[in-house]
């Protein structure tokens, strides 16, 4: 419980840095985009950061304390751990490794071409609504072709 940050004492304070101080304890806190009450990731801060505020996360971030970043899921990630992520996204700039394999690279094309054309998109703009058969999550065609973009 005290490593997880959930003793009987709030182990961070109720303040940004508090929430910021959590996040660096737990190496990070993985982004949930489902919300029954609230979003998932949301309730890993309120039962560790007393009084903790959602409005945190996007302070911190735009002071650069926390990043988001692609690792087995969507997370944020302290900042002292950037420097561990860039050999990967390098990686996949330079088109040596891939979030997705099987990519549609048609698909992937018509998706610049359309953003060139419109500006920006949100990826629900892109679904077609023709779901690929298999794996939990069910994502579009689309939605592959932009993570792996």
């Amino acid at each position: 419980m005290f490593t997880q940050g959930l003793a009987s004492q709030p182990l961070f304070d109720a303040t940004l840095a508090g929430t910021r101080c959590a996040i660096e304890h737990l190496g990070y806190v993985q982004i949930d985009t489902l919300a029954v009450v609230e979003r998932a990731h949301h309730h890993v801060l309120w039962n560790r950061v007393p009084s903790y505020d959602p409005l945190h996360l996007n302070q911190l971030i735009s002071e650069r304390h926390i990043f988001e970043y692609w690792f087995h899921a969507a997370s944020y990630l302290p900042m002292c751990d950037y420097r561990y992520v860039l050999p990967r996204m390098m990686s996949i700039r330079n088109g040596e490794n891939r979030y997705f394999t099987n990519v549609d690279e048609h698909l992937m094309n018509e998706i610049l071409a359309r953003v060139r054309a419109e500006g920006t998109l949100r990826v629900r703009d892109l679904d077609t609504g023709n779901k690929e058969k298999g794996g939990w999550s069910g994502s579009a065609r689309a939605r592959q072709a932009v993570h792996a973009g």
